[in-house]
Formats: C-alpha cells, structure tokens, sequence
C-alpha cells in the first residue's frame, strides 16, 4: 500500500512539473512575439504617417504661391478684357447714332439732308477728341471697317461747325448687352482672345473679340459672332 501511495505522488509530481513547463513556454513566447509585431507595425505606421505628413506640409506651404500667382495673372486679364468689351460697347453705341448727350432744339442741316444735333456730351468738345476716344478703344480691321467713320467720311458721325462739335443722330441697332464673364485665352505678351455671350436683340449670341496691344492699351483689333463674317453681327 505504500509502494502504490509512494508511487502516485512520483507520478503526481512528474505530471504538474511537465504542465508547468508548458504553460510558461506558450504563455511567454506568444507574449513576446506579439510584442514585437504590434511595435514593427505600430514602428511603420508612425514612419507612413510622418511622411505623408511631411509631404502635405510641403504640399500646403509650396500651393497659396503658385496658386497666387495664378490667380493674379487671371485676375488681371479678365480685368482688361472687361474694359475692352465696355470700351467696345461704347463705341458701337456712338457708331449707331445713340449715347451721346445732345441739344435736339439746335440742329445743323448738312448738304440739306443730314441733321446734326448740337453737342453737349462732356466727354467731347471736337471731332480730334472723338477720334481720341474711339482710336483708344478700337484699331485694326474692327477701326477700318466699322468705326473709322464716326470721326471721318461722308458723312461722318461728328463734324465741328461754328465752333461746336456736331452729332448725327440715328436709329441703328447698336451696343451689346454681354452677360456673361469674359472668358480669355490666346494668350500672348500683347494679345488674348475674349469670348462672351450677349444679348443679341433677344437671342443669345457669342461673341470673340481679338484684343491687341497698342500704345500701352489694351484694344479690340476684331470680332465675329456665332463664328461669322469679321466686325459683322
């Protein structure tokens, strides 16, 4: 009875021992392989997030200047494009016999049969003041074709007489209403090409106007409509 007592314990003690040494064998291991995986991975994940970081910042700091840049170029573009097209309208106004200031009691009859009024436009005193305005605002082909005549010709829109500039009225259709934002392109050291939409007596047209350098002046040098005959609506 106390060889099988005696026996059992032996047994006993040589089982616990063996589950002891196991467990401290898994438990540790797995323990420290874990560790050090979850710090590889957290190790390359600072790394990816400092260098993404990195390059946004760089990202951020090098885009508000070239972004400026841009934007200051565009801006100023659109700018002169859009003085160019109300210079333009302007002068298609005064070219159809419209937008200038008047006394309609003085009339100057011309050759019997064109009837001038009387000046009273602050902007233009003679015809050489005319012709500074217009020759301002247009040249080229669109000066030649279509405007020229507002200061010369026969007859033409303006003529001074007795000291007072004179103006020949009329009921042409004239002007262009734009209503859109000029759009530029084409764009050269001194020239840019302006595209807009207008009011074409009810329709909805577009128009490209060719603007040019001259004397430190940004002009309209030509245009068409809806793809049309040169400085022709």
């Amino acid at each position: 009875m106390k060889k099988r007592i005696i026996m059992c314990i032996i047994a006993s003690a040589m089982i616990c021992g063996s589950l002891a040494s196991c467990g401290d064998s898994v438990g540790t291991g797995s323990s420290k392989k874990t560790e050090t995986t979850t710090a590889a991975s957290t190790t390359e994940a600072s790394t990816e997030a400092a260098s993404e970081e990195s390059t946004e910042t760089a990202e951020t700091t090098a885009a508000p200047e070239s972004q400026a840049e841009t934007s200051a170029v565009s801006d100023e573009l659109i700018a002169e494009a859009a003085k160019v097209l109300n210079n333009l309208n302007a002068v298609d106004y005064i070219g159809g016999g419209s937008s200038v200031e008047v006394d309609e009691s003085a009339v100057l009859n011309v050759d019997n049969k064109y009837p001038y009024t009387k000046v009273t436009d602050s902007r233009f005193s003679s015809v050489e003041e005319v012709k500074k305005y217009v020759t301002d605002a247009v040249c080229g082909s669109l000066l030649e074709s279509r405007y020229k005549c507002i200061y010369e010709g026969e007859p033409a829109m303006f003529t001074d007489s007795d000291g007072s500039l004179w103006f020949l009225q009329g009921a042409r259709g004239c002007g262009f209403s734009f209503n859109s934002d000029p759009v530029v392109s084409d764009v050269t050291e001194d020239s840019f090409t302006i595209t807009a939409k207008f009011d074409d007596f009810g329709a909805d047209s577009t128009m490209v106007v060719k603007a040019v350098k001259e004397n430190g002046l940004w002009k309209a040098s030509s245009f068409s409509v809806n793809g049309g005959e040169e400085n022709r609506r």
